[in-house]
């Protein structure tokens, strides 16, 4: 499970995938094996989150490692490369290295 914290000591990733509706399940599915498949056993990996938008256009995966260095390592990894070739044609894909710098949560016993 990620924890989200402030000024954390590890890297946090969020890459945004543009898809078409009719490609979304095709690219969650995909971005969640990898995660499974290739992510979790690499070095370096701490945790993946994966969401989608309600209108169709979007998937998003929240990303946390210990570096930078270690993502792109998987990145460069065959068994990843292998995996993404199947967004060919499919989306348009942007990430952005993140700091965290604020955290808010609900008091105790508010609903």
């Amino acid at each position: 499970m990620p924890t989200i914290v402030a000024d954390a000591g590890y890297a946090t990733f969020v890459n945004v995938f543009q898809v078409q509706p009719e490609d979304q399940d095709t690219v969650v599915q995909t971005v969640i094996e990898i995660n499974e498949e290739v992510a979790k056993a690499a070095p370096g990996f701490i945790s993946a989150s994966t969401h989608r938008s309600v209108d169709g256009t979007r998937v998003f995966n929240y990303l946390q490692w210990e570096s930078k260095e270690h993502l792109a390592a998987v990145q460069r990894s065959e068994p990843f490369r292998e995996r993404a070739r199947r967004f060919a044609g499919m989306i348009e894909f942007t990430q952005y290295q993140c700091q965290i710098v604020y955290v808010g949560e609900r008091e105790q016993g508010e609903s």
